[in-house]
Order: structure tokens, then C-alpha cells, then sequence
């Protein structure tokens, strides 16, 4: 008699623990903010400007790229021009829902190379810096 007793105690312990267990995962669960795909991207800047400086293009690098075309033509527009093409490709092509701001700096002006959003309006700026040449290149991501 005494061992009935017992089971029915240890399987009011089992149930009971199990029944703990799906309320809290539960409420652990309906408590989490949920994001919809398309309002959540987890793109770093680091990650982007890293692949520019590293991707292959056939004719270099996408960094590598900008810069030669940056020192290569004397009409400094041209030059924004043709840098802003590729950088542009790259970026839409491969990141089609980003918003970004591509600027270079030489050490004595910084130009904007390419742009597809009004950075004032954006709430949450993700940046990062990586040199080539004689260029320091700064990505913004929003």
C-alpha cells in the first residue's frame, strides 16, 4: 500500500513539472517581439564595407575600383560620376533593401560617392571606415 502511494506521488511531481515547464516556455514565448522579414534587416556596415574591399569583380575589387577611378580621371565630377556607378551597382545589387551613404575623404575633402537615402531621416545609423589607397572610405547603413 505504502508503494501506491508513492507513484501517485511522484506522478503528481512528473505532471505538475510538466505543466510548469509549458506555461513558462509558453509565456516566455508570447512575450518576444516579433519582427516581420521585411522590417528586420541585420546588415553592419563592417560587414558590407569588408565585402567591397574584398569582392571580385573581374577588374579588382569594388574599393579598389572606386579609388582607381577616383585618381584616374582629371575631371573631378566624371570621376564622382563613374565611382558612384560602381559603387552603386555593387550595393543594390547585392543589398537591394538597405538605405546607404558611400563618402570618401583624401585627406582634404570628403565627396559623397553614392547615396539612395536621405540620411537625416534615418533613426538608427550603422557606419564603419576602411582605408584603400589614399582614400578613406566611410559606409553609413540604415
Amino acid at each position: 500500500m505504502e508503494d501506491k502511494g508513492f507513484i501517485y506521488t511522484l506522478d503528481a511531481i512528473i505532471a505538475l513539472t510538466i505543466l510548469l515547464i509549458v506555461t513558462a516556455s509558453l509565456t516566455h514565448f508570447l512575450t518576444l517581439e516579433h519582427y516581420p522579414p521585411s522590417e528586420y534587416r541585420n546588415y553592419h556596415a563592417r560587414d558590407i564595407i569588408d565585402l567591397m574591399a574584398s569582392y571580385d569583380t573581374g577588374n579588382g575589387t569594388v574599393l579598389e575600383r572606386i579609388s582607381h577611378e577616383l585618381n584616374s580621371h582629371q575631371n573631378r565630377e566624371e570621376a564622382i560620376r563613374e565611382a558612384n556607378r560602381i559603387a552603386s551597382e555593387f550595393l543594390n545589387s547585392k543589398f537591394p533593401n538597405i538605405k546607404y551613404n558611400l563618402t570618401a575623404y583624401n585627406g582634404i575633402e570628403s565627396v559623397t560617392i553614392a547615396s539612395n537615402a536621405e540620411m537625416s531621416k534615418a533613426d538608427n545609423i550603422n557606419s564603419a571606415i576602411r582605408n584603400y589607397n589614399n582614400y578613406t572610405f566611410q559606409l553609413y547603413v540604415w
